[in-house]
């Protein structure tokens, strides 16, 4: 069995968590929190190009 996408796991675990999310809005927040790290990355990758981003 593979493990759930990230999106569909984090979405599942905020919804444990708060007794007053439904799930559309549970995987909005988790969407825009995983696109804004996923930004983050892309943003400090390219400022340091070396293998890992390592400084």
């Amino acid at each position: 069995m593979t493990a759930p996408h990230p999106l569909v796991r984090f979405t599942n675990e905020l919804m444990t968590l708060t007794g007053d999310l439904d799930q559309t809005t549970a995987a909005d927040f988790v969407r825009r929190v995983y696109e804004a790290g996923r930004a983050e990355g892309e943003r400090r990758a390219a400022e340091d190009p070396s293998p890992g981003g390592e400084r």
